[in-house]
């Protein structure tokens, strides 16, 4: 067993104030992401399969107020709360936020290479 810290994690996407930091842990990626208040992932994800993150995520909200826009409509998530996001999801930020969230590999290697693309990397 071992500790994660952030700070320890190298940065790989960082676009103005948004920060995500990433680790790999056998079949499972773990983040932890700063967000911008205002902060819309739709732009970055409009490229993904229908538009939306097909990755699922556990995560807990550190900072902040986020939330995610699916075909059930929005979901808000303030500090303290744990998440589950299913695959169909577009997240965002309402005010300043951090986040840790876990989610499998595979699908969030490829979810991090689309994006990389649609930001022109």
């Amino acid at each position: 067993m071992h500790t994660i810290s952030a700070h320890d994690l190298p940065i790989v996407l960082q676009d103005g104030e948004f920060e995500l930091r990433m680790r790999e842990e056998g079949d499972m990626i773990v983040n932890f992401v700063k967000i911008p208040a205002g902060a819309d992932f739709a732009e970055p994800f409009a490229q993904l399969e229908g538009g939306r993150c097909q990755c699922p995520h556990y995560g807990y909200v550190l900072k902040g107020r986020i939330y995610t826009d699916s075909e059930a409509g929005r979901q808000t998530y303030d500090a303290g709360d744990v998440f589950y996001w299913a695959p169909g999801h577009v997240p965002g930020a309402i005010d300043d936020s951090e986040y840790v969230d876990f989610a499998p590999k595979a699908e969030f290697l490829e979810l991090i290479d689309g994006v990389r693309k649609a930001m022109g990397g």
